[in-house]
């Protein structure tokens, strides 16, 4: 027996058996190619269905409105929170506030798009149905001047002082 392999491990293939070999790895090679390429095209496939299927958010509105509807209500929420607190620090004299930055420049692209996009095809519709140019409407709203609120404080100070006075 130990003559038989040791003939074995000296033993040099033929071209024949080289090439059966050789034949034999390239099925093999093969064979695993076309198994990752099915497995390939099976999660390209589910990636497809999955994106479609979040991309195509009307269909997703359509099934779940509560859901998207609560969703927009929180997200509104959310930022018009932000956009009010920042309002009140820049009230205060804290100009330089990150969140005042982001709202400003918030506040600025949105008057953009809506400028942009939303009032003109909005007075169109209010043009046509009521017969008003609505952009005018806003215009002269916006050129009225408004009187300034006095301060509560002062006028509270100023009560408590004439109390004061007529008391003694």
């Amino acid at each position: 027996m130990a003559d038989v392999a040791v003939q074995k491990s000296n033993h040099t293939p033929t071209k024949q058996e080289l090439q059966r070999q050789m034949e034999k790895t390239r099925e093999a090679v093969s064979e695993t190619v076309g198994e990752i390429k099915e497995t390939v095209n099976q999660q390209v496939a589910v990636a497809k269905k999955t994106v479609a299927g979040v991309l195509d958010y009307r269909e997703q509105f359509q099934s779940e409105p509560l859901v998207w509807s609560l969703g927009a209500l929180s997200a509104g929420f959310a930022l018009g929170y932000t956009m009010g607190y920042a309002h009140k620090e820049t009230k205060r004299g804290k100009k330089n506030s990150q969140v005042a930055a982001f709202t400003n420049s918030l506040v600025d692209e949105l008057s953009l798009v809506g400028n942009g996009l939303v009032m003109p095809a909005l007075n169109a519709r209010i043009k046509e149905m009521f017969g008003f140019d609505f952009s005018e409407v806003l215009d002269s709203i916006s050129k009225t001047k408004k009187k300034p609120r006095r301060s509560l404080a002062r006028k509270s100070s100023k009560r408590k002082s004439t109390r004061k006075r007529t008391t003694k």
